[in-house]
């Protein structure tokens, strides 16, 4: 019965640490992207109705 908790212990840290490898891929991945230009009505809503 101890083997089957080790066991369980070692998949869930194994799942945990892939899941931190994703999300810091992703979170590069979008900080290295190139910003998308906008344009002003995008940017400022509010402001944009009236153009």
């Amino acid at each position: 019965m101890t083997v089957l908790y080790v066991l369980i212990v070692l998949a869930l840290a194994v799942g945990a640490g892939f899941a931190v490898m994703v999300i810091e891929e992703r979170r590069w991945e979008a900080r290295s992207r190139v910003p998308r230009p906008t344009t002003y009505g995008e940017a400022h809503r509010s402001l944009a109705a009236h153009r």
